[in-house]
């Protein structure tokens, strides 16, 4: 059976009150950004519900970039680090890695969200080569830096995910899942990618009975994630043995807390004001992180993490 880590998930309460009132005052000051009005933001105590950002008034058409995705993308970079997509950015990438026993002469498989950033990470810090396979293909912001030459990156296909071979020693499989696919599909993909006796570091998020959140799934502008019960039967269908299942979602939610404080913290410190649709794309942000950590909150989602090792070839 496969151990359950819980760490500090059960040694401290998540403080969901405080989580609320922080993206509620990002969404707040998004939307008197907007508007255009001068007013202080509200203090750390005060109770605050504001609209949501499906409940504003959207900027005029002519401030709205033609894909403002981009946008998104640039405070994603602020929150968790260049291309990364993850709370926690490099630091969690890195903690996720430091799982497998890679040396500069391995090769990782590396798929999912921010996998190109990740992979770069992943390179510079153990030394080794990494396949990074991307799922979100949204044109980088002006100023990213360019992929390390240790660092490969090609398309994530979520319908029909394909590796090359037996190349591989182990993976690190970043919310593979945000744009669909099935999970026996990608696993067994996974597993005919690695060479014998390869590892699989796995984080993502899975529903827990219910329907995803319809309002969530656009905020994040992704797929349903797969049901919890999916996994370890998609797991040992391709020849992976569990060895450890933890639950993720309280160290997830504090490093989301963490990277929104920071950055209004900065934001704070800047002269200048976001542009309108800079604006709007931050409350578009910040709405997407609220719906999903009230989710987890709820229990509707869970984020978990796997760590799995190929004890034989899927038939």
């Amino acid at each position: 059976m496969p151990r359950t880590s819980r760490g500090e998930h059960q040694a401290e309460a998540r403080p969901w009150g405080a989580q609320d009132g922080l993206l509620r005052r990002v969404v707040a000051t998004g939307a008197r950004l907007l508007g255009g009005a001068d007013q202080a933001s509200p203090g750390p105590g005060s109770v605050v519900v504001p609209p949501l950002a499906a409940d504003l008034a959207p900027p005029p058409a002519a401030d709205i970039p033609p894909n403002p995705a981009i946008a998104r993308a640039a405070w994603a970079d602020r929150l968790w680090g260049d291309g990364m997509a993850i709370p926690g950015g490099a630091e969690e990438v890195l903690r996720l890695a430091a799982l497998l026993p890679l040396t500069p002469a391995h090769t990782v498989l590396l798929a999912g969200l921010g996998a190109r950033a990740a992979g770069g990470v992943v390179a510079g810090a153990r030394g080794c080569f990494v396949s990074a396979h991307e799922v979100d293909l949204v044109p980088a912001p002006p100023g990213r830096r360019a992929l390390s030459r240790r660092v490969t990156a090609a398309t994530l296909s979520p319908g029909a995910p394909s590796f090359r071979a037996a190349y591989h020693q182990h993976a690190l499989l970043l919310e593979p899942f945000r744009a669909g696919g099935a999970p026996e599909r990608l696993l067994r993909a996974t597993a005919a990618a690695l060479r014998d006796g390869g590892e699989v570091v796995l984080l993502d998020l899975v529903a827990s009975g219910r329907d995803a959140d319809a309002r969530w799934l656009a905020a994040e502008a992704r797929q349903s994630p797969p049901p919890e019960a999916a996994m370890p039967e998609a797991l040992e269908k391709a020849g992976f043995r569990i060895h450890v299942v933890e639950d993720a979602g309280a160290r997830q939610q504090r490093a989301v807390m963490l990277g929104w404080i920071t950055l209004l913290e900065a934001l704070r410190m800047e002269p200048a004001r976001p542009t309108p649709q800079a604006a709007a794309a931050l409350v578009a942000e910040a709405e997407a992180w609220l719906l999903r950590l009230r989710l987890l909150r709820d229990g509707r989602l869970r984020l978990l993490r796997w760590h799995a090792s190929l004890v034989r070839r899927p038939g």
